[in-house]
């Protein structure tokens, strides 16, 4: 019971959370087969409610020891399903109890079920992978062997892919991957069971490398991000492909993510070159206040009409949002700011966000509904009240969003009858830029063999 309490409050808590979570191949998941779902690990809480939510399976999670550690937090642990693991960076002393780890595993797998590790150990929420442990592969093979390799247990790879990590009502996507058959590495396993333990954690790193849209290196994030803002849309409109589809905008991220980990290593003269031109355009573009999708020829441009409809709606709407922002701008500004003060890593930004959230929501709401209902004492119009309080916050976002891109048109307008010279140059900047990575472009393309035109 507490178990499916607890999965309805995180649902609704992610949900709101996000601003749109999607999940593709789900239909990889079998629902009558043991399964361990093994999954990147970027944003520490977040990642196994949102697996747990999109993967259609009651699942079991395997989380490090420390977060037991208090007695009344290590019971409630232990009843919404999540099972210790003893790690040597924690307490090297700690490591036999590991035997009751996988045993758990391997009732759990027995039982036809399905748990989720973190293989990778820790969460840093950089953009990258970490070293692949072996966990998942011992358990299963294990849980295997211990039943005459009659189990049919399969690992499913997980990615989890960020459209911005920290960021309230921003989307996330999970790719579940091809499951690998522990059954098909029996004969290398019997033989010698650390090349088989090697091999499947081989092709989970493997797996998940193609899973996910991390970076090798760090040193690669700032160009990736501006490839992303300046050159993406064109590049999927080139190769046919819509960044509107999620798998789509997957493909072209990750098609930009091998092209620059490819040039780092072959032609590292040639990624300085880039960064230069990007230094000096970044360098105006912030001098001058204004976004690169200004200077893109492909967008298109605001008319008369348009702008006299943005002005209306946020004349005629400013009434809703002011009435929003009075019953929502307290618990939607502390979490940003308790996250700012006393959270230190960057992985646990998100969760901290929603949890004080949550939290500060709750109470504040109830403060707010039982005002109203003493001051009109009318049970029907408190009850509408209540039912307004959390799309009249969604409302206040929305209309945020469409004053900032407003207000950003009219700067750029007025920056071009100012200071027509600097946008000129910030214009001719971004078409050499352009050129120089069409140029890459093909030249990635003949190397690797992907120019269909040859």
């Amino acid at each position: 019971m507490l178990y499916f309490l607890i999965k309805l409050m995180a649902i609704t808590a992610i949900r709101t959370f996000f601003n749109k979570i999607s999940a593709e191949n789900v239909d990889y998941i079998a629902k009558d087969v043991p399964i361990i779902f093994t999954a990147n690990h970027p944003n520490t809480m977040m990642d196994p409610m949102i697996i747990g939510y999109t993967c259609k399976r009651k699942l079991h999670f395997f989380a490090k020891s420390t977060l037991f550690n208090n007695l009344i937090a290590g019971w409630f642990l232990r009843q919404i399903q999540i099972v210790p693991v003893y790690r040597k960076v924690d307490d090297p002393s700690k490591m036999d109890k590991n035997k009751e780890t996988f045993s758990k595993g391997y009732e759990i797998l027995k039982q036809n079920k399905a748990f989720l590790i973190f293989p990778e150990g820790i969460s840093t929420g950089d953009r990258i992978l970490s070293q692949i442990k072996t966990g998942a592969a011992r358990i299963g093979f294990g849980a295997e062997a211990e039943n005459d390799w009659q189990l049919g247990v399969q690992i499913i790879p997980v990615g989890l892919n960020y459209a911005n990590a920290i960021k309230f009502r921003s989307d996330v996507s999970t790719r579940f991957g091809q499951p690998i058959q522990l059954t098909d590495f029996r004969d290398v396993y019997e033989q010698n069971e650390k090349e088989g333990v090697h091999l499947v954690t081989e092709q989970i790193e493997t797996a998940l490398s193609k899973l996910t849209i991390n970076l090798k290196d760090l040193e690669m994030q700032e160009i990736v991000e501006a490839l992303e803002r300046i050159y993406k849309q064109e590049l999927a409109v080139d190769l046919g492909l819509e960044t509107d589809n999620k798998a789509d905008d997957f493909s072209v991220t990750k098609g930009l993510i091998n092209a620059v980990e490819w040039y780092y290593e072959n032609e590292p003269s040639k990624v300085n070159e880039f960064k230069g031109m990007l230094n000096l355009y970044q360098r105006l573009l912030n001098r001058l206040q204004i976004k690169d999708e200004f200077l893109d020829p492909a967008s298109s441009g605001v008319t008369f009409w348009e702008r006299i409809k943005a002005i209306l709606y946020i004349i005629i709407m400013f009434p809703i949002y002011l009435y929003g922002l009075i019953n929502n701008v307290i618990p939607y500004k502390f979490p940003r700011w308790y996250a700012r003060h006393f959270v230190q890593h960057k992985a646990e930004v998100a969760p901290w966000k929603m949890l004080s959230g949550t939290i500060i929501f709750l109470i504040y709401y109830s403060i707010e509904i039982i005002i109203f209902a003493s001051l009109t004492g009318s049970f029907i119009w408190t009850f509408i009240y209540a039912l307004s309080l959390i799309p009249s916050g969604n409302f206040v976002l929305q209309y945020i969003n469409r004053v900032r891109d407003y207000r950003q048109h009219l700067r750029f307008i007025s920056v071009f009858y100012k200071k027509r010279t600097l946008i000129y140059e910030l214009i001719k900047q971004r078409t050499e830029i352009i050129d120089l990575l069409n140029s890459y472009k093909i030249e990635y393309m003949d190397t690797m063999g992907l120019n269909p035109e040859k």
